[in-house]
């Protein structure tokens, strides 16, 4: 091999490499910090966001306004409005829903909020699946799970399927409705925001609330289950967020002027996180 290289004497040949020797845990060392602090940098933000989710999402993120009311009293004018849509038919009587135990609350609340199951607040169904063997109904375009990401929709090239006037009027979402995956990224959430209409496919939860509240909050509640852990996939073999295990999933409810204002603050702070 004709490579070419210094040759230092022999003795400082052995002064090298006890020097390198000596320096090389300083080196190990320093790029260990350096990887942890490179990987910190890269969670910084995700946490940040999360750290501050979670303050929204307990009461601590704004003050609570006695004059605002109580979220039982606007609990009661959901209630009120579900019975009324029962009455009229527009919406199935259901079973109702059992007390909210101890061990289904994953963290304290202040007195002016309250504890409520998803099924308590929202009207919710999935979409039609797909059935090569439909031959009644119009095809109409329709979302699938990978359409679906955080607060935002990829609506390239999608798909048709024939939907009866029944299955339209059950699978369609509008302005307003809270989309949630059953499967693929489970829990994952966005609102429909569109002045347009769409159908969806049976691995979405629609979910339409039953009188005023603010939609937004609710969205960053689905962000700060998912990232805590909070919402995890139920079944044997296919993994997925069920009807059932929405319907009981629990929520805090503060007052809808105290929502309001916990998401007017988030989106005054969650951007900066970014930067």
């Amino acid at each position: 091999i004709n490579a070419i290289f210094a040759l230092p004497p022999l003795a400082e040949q052995k002064r090298i490499v006890a020097k390198i020797d000596e320096l090389m845990p300083y080196i190990e060392r320093y790029d260990k910090a350096w990887s942890k602090l490179e990987e910190l940098n890269k969670r910084f933000p995700t946490d940040l966001q999360k750290s501050i989710l979670q303050l929204a999402i307990q009461g601590k993120l704004v003050e609570q306004r006695p004059e605002e009311g109580t979220a039982e009293e606007l609990y009661q004018q959901i209630q009120a409005e579900k019975q009324r849509l029962i009455k009229e038919g527009k919406i199935k009587k259901e079973k109702p829903l059992p007390e909210i135990t101890e061990d289904e609350i994953p963290f304290d609340i202040p007195e002016s909020w309250k504890w409520v199951y998803i099924g308590d607040l929202f009207q919710h169904n999935t979409g039609k699946a797909l059935n090569s063997s439909d031959k009644s109904g119009i095809p109409l375009e329709y979302i699938t799970t990978s359409n679906v990401y955080w607060n935002r929709f990829e609506l390239g090239k999608l798909k048709t399927m024939l939907f009866t006037d029944a299955e339209i009027e059950k699978c369609t979402v509008q302005k307003g409705d809270l989309l949630v995956l059953e499967g693929g990224d489970i829990g994952r959430a966005a609102i429909w925001n569109y002045d347009f209409p769409m159908r969806i496919q049976n691995h979405i939860h629609r979910l339409r609330p039953f009188n005023e509240i603010c939609i937004e909050f609710f969205y960053y509640i689905f962000f700060l289950y998912k990232n805590a852990g909070l919402i995890n996939g139920k079944g044997i073999g296919i993994q997925g967020l069920s009807s059932k295990v929405l319907h009981k999933l629990a929520v805090p409810l503060p007052p809808l002027a105290e929502q309001k204002r916990i998401v007017k603050k988030l989106e005054e702070i969650l951007p900066l996180c970014e930067k």
